[in-house]
């Protein structure tokens, strides 16, 4: 498993000297932290929006166990409330019981019941210092052998040498590591550097980390080309990057990690090719640098892997290159064995501000999914929904708030710069206020008329209840007492009638019988139920109903809303039906809301068609924008 993280989510205004604050409250997590996460808990600490003054502030995602995420989750939340109760003033005092409860109810409740086996997306951001933190640049040679791979690498090139430079102008060290080519600079000063680290120890390909099964199992026989004949072809490191003389050269992982040792460098990044080759093998790679217990990143858009999805294609052979997925869709599969088994990975926009690289053949469709909820195991689902997806040739993004109910660091969203370039966003988000930019963000979106998928509490996505702390480091009472929302974050209450075309009622008691899903008889036909059988007597899941009624009287707010599916419990001894699926042409774009999203409803054959139906439906409409 990848080091495990700890978020600190907050920095005390209030108190005399914050730093003894960000200091007590490091002690505290790195003291809850298993050994592997002490280093790491000690060498960084962020604030959920801003980084500290001079800080890289970088979105680590990472895939582990749910209940490990949980345990985190409490120990955190345990480690803020011990803070906090130091801290004068009622308004801390009350946050700390906030902190403590939550983390009581985690514990007490919800982590028991999550299987083992469960595996859950999380972002976490870090701060970490520039001159604590270095880039390797894995074999962007001038030539590869295979013709497609040197294509890619030409055409990444630029992005990288883009990267690199706003990385070494904010201070971060870069390591040039062109393997096998070291003779071409032995006289730069940048590998004359690398000389003294020489004899610093061995150089030996990285083994698989503890847990690591091996790999996604991508087909790589012939060096993971189709077609071309492998070989050596690489001379020198391609020259669209840039090297300064006060970088380092070495293809030496001993070197390498000298050098590190030496500067006090805590902090990797890598970027270059490839994901199941090198970057993850290499004695500078992936594996060298956790075994070396540095805090490891991939910049998981500036990459490529060697897939041959060729072998065995026509006849499905046993052994061929299954699972016959394009080579993005196949990048994508190793990122995300990456982020379980070895480490987290960020993207490029945290150091440069500007898009992420995206691959001109890479034409597939992308989904970004924007979660935010801690009853409903979101980010599970939705990892393994995005995993499928990707099977089918559809690209999947995370933008991730921390998942509990109550706390501090709940009113933010990681990445949710990835909602500029999807074809489709799903929102499955509960009470939640976000800063002004990542409303703007979602505002924006809807507004191009690009189509939105709605689920179960994205009913109430945006409507906070009780006073909402100021977040962005500073622990104080909303300023406005109104309205109870400090100015700097940014609520939409009424985001249920005027998006998704129903008001939102409360739900319904929880049935130990569940609810009874059916399909309306206005609603066969469409596109979304294709195929989708939900049985003679129903659909039946431990769901339990949300009430759309509008205190009884019409059943949708919109006009222009088409019930699909409906559901029915009892409720004081009364069968009572509420409306489940609609489909409502919200302003320019397509928005298809649905009450589903348990996870017990994932577990049910006809709702993840349905879920598919629904992708493949508004993915085929035009874009708007």
């Amino acid at each position: 498993m990848p080091l495990m993280r700890f978020t600190i989510s907050l920095f005390p205004r209030s108190l005399k000297s914050p730093a003894l604050a960000a200091t007590a409250l490091l002690a505290a997590i790195a003291g809850a932290a298993s050994p592997l996460c002490a280093q790491d808990a000690g060498a960084t600490a962020e604030t959920p929006i801003a980084p500290k003054t001079g800080a890289l502030r970088v979105v680590l995602q990472d895939r582990l166990p749910f209940k490990t995420q949980l345990e985190q989750d409490v120990a955190s939340l345990k480690a803020e409330a011990a803070v906090l109760r130091k801290l004068p003033g009622k308004n801390s005092q009350k946050l700390a019981a906030t902190a403590s409860s939550e983390a009581k109810r985690l514990a007490g409740k919800e982590i028991p019941n999550i299987p083992d086996d469960v595996i859950s997306v999380r972002q976490h951001a870090k701060n970490w210092v520039p001159s604590e933190t270095a880039v390797i640049i894995c074999d962007m040679w001038d030539r590869h052998w295979c013709k497609h791979a040197t294509a890619r690498v030409a055409e990444m090139a630029p992005f990288i040498n883009e990267f690199v430079h706003a990385a070494r102008e904010k201070g971060v060290r870069i390591v040039h590591a062109p393997s096998s080519t070291l003779d071409f600079y032995k006289d730069h000063p940048a590998r004359l550097k690398a000389r003294q680290y020489t004899k610093r120890g061995k150089n030996e390909w990285a083994k698989n980390l503890k847990g690591e099964p091996g790999g996604p199992g991508l087909e790589a026989r012939n060096g993971g080309c189709p077609e071309c004949r492998p070989g050596t072809a690489w001379k020198r490191q391609i020259d669209t990057i840039t090297i300064s003389n006060d970088d380092f050269i070495s293809d030496n992982g001993a070197e390498v990690i000298g050098y590190f040792r030496d500067k006090g460098v805590k902090n990797v990044l890598l970027v270059g090719v490839h994901t199941n080759m090198c970057v993850i093998g290499r004695p500078f790679g992936l594996r060298a640098m956790q075994h070396a217990r540095f805090n490891t990143a991939l910049v998981r858009d500036l990459t490529d892997l060697m897939y041959n999805n060729v072998i065995g294609r026509e006849t499905k052979k046993e052994g061929g290159g299954a699972p016959y997925i394009n080579h993005f869709s196949g990048l994508d599969m190793q990122i995300d064995y990456i982020e379980r088994y070895v480490c987290p990975s960020i993207l490029s926009t945290d150091i440069t501000g500007k898009k992420p690289f995206r691959f001109k053949e890479d034409t597939r469709k992308r989904v970004a999914f924007l979660a935010a909820e801690s009853e409903y195991r979101s980010s599970q689902c939705l990892q393994e929904f995005g995993a499928e997806l990707n099977l089918r040739g559809i690209h999947a993004d995370y933008a991730l708030g921390r998942p509990i109910m109550d706390g501090p660091g709940r009113f933010n969203l990681e990445n949710t710069q990835i909602i500029d370039n999807a074809d489709l966003a799903f929102v499955f988000m509960r009470r939640r206020a976000l800063p002004a930019a990542q409303m703007d963000a979602i505002r924006n979106y809807l507004a191009s008329g690009r189509p939105l998928v709605a689920m179960r509490t994205a009913s109430h996505a945006f409507a906070p209840k009780g006073n909402v702390p100021r977040e962005g480091g500073v622990v104080e009472a909303a300023k406005d007492a109104k309205t109870a929302l400090d100015s700097s974050l940014a609520s939409w209450p009424k985001f249920d009638e005027e998006v998704l075309g129903g008001k939102y009622n409360g739900h319904y008691s929880r049935n130990k019988d569940g609810s009874t899903f059916v399909i309306v008889e206005s609603g066969k036909g469409h596109p979304i139920l294709k195929d989708v059988d939900f049985g003679a007597e129903g659909l039946v899941t431990p769901n339990w109903l949300y009430n759309y009624t509008n205190n009884g009287k019409e059943k949708l707010t919109s006009a222009k809303a088409t019930v699909l599916i409906e559901g029915s419990t009892k409720e004081k001894g009364k069968t009572v039906r509420e409306p489940v699926l609609w489909v409502n042409e919200a302003g320019a774009g397509t928005v298809v809301y649905t009450s589903f999203g348990h996870w017990d409803d994932w577990k049910k054959a006809p709702f993840r068609k349905l879920l598919h139906n629904t992708v493949d439906h508004l993915l085929a409409q035009p874009r708007k924008d």
